[in-house]
């Protein structure tokens, strides 16, 4: 799916003012918790995992632990701002991501990983994906 081109005369000066790793935090951690309430709700799943999603009043971080059937915490990912940057790493899972943010040539504000541009979902699916479904081997 291509990309629509903004015009020529595009405010991106306001846009990128906007666009900054601050408001797009709050909208990532919003989102992450509606995630955990989505999955928490899955019926019919044979892992038995609960999620928990614990946030700090006026803190730049968040995390998601996953429990297992005794309550134990098995894994976590966490989500810390550091300035400009949005860290991601997981806990006894294999997650590390660092994003930053920008305007992309819609006009949009999306996250950069690397070299590629992510929507909000699109990160918290890279973040999350393991966590929420790994599949785990049963003991023979």
């Amino acid at each position: 799916m291509a990309q629509e081109q903004v015009s020529d005369d595009f405010d991106w000066v306001g846009a990128q003012a906007k666009c900054s790793a601050a408001l797009m935090f709050e909208r990532l951690q919003t989102h992450v918790e509606e995630d955990v309430r989505r999955r928490n709700g899955l019926l019919g799943r044979p892992d038995g995992w609960k999620f928990e999603f614990y946030a700090e009043d006026d803190a730049d971080a968040f995390e998601v632990s996953r429990l297992v059937g005794n309550g134990k915490v098995a894994a976590v990912v966490q989500f810390e701002r550091v300035g400009r940057r949005i860290h991601i790493q997981g806990e006894d899972i294999d997650v590390d991501l660092t994003a930053i943010v920008t305007v992309d040539t819609s006009g949009m504000c999306r996250f950069v990983v690397g070299e590629a541009m992510y929507s909000d979902w699109e990160l918290r699916r890279m973040a999350l994906e393991l966590l929420f479904f790994e599949e785990i081997e049963e003991p023979e």
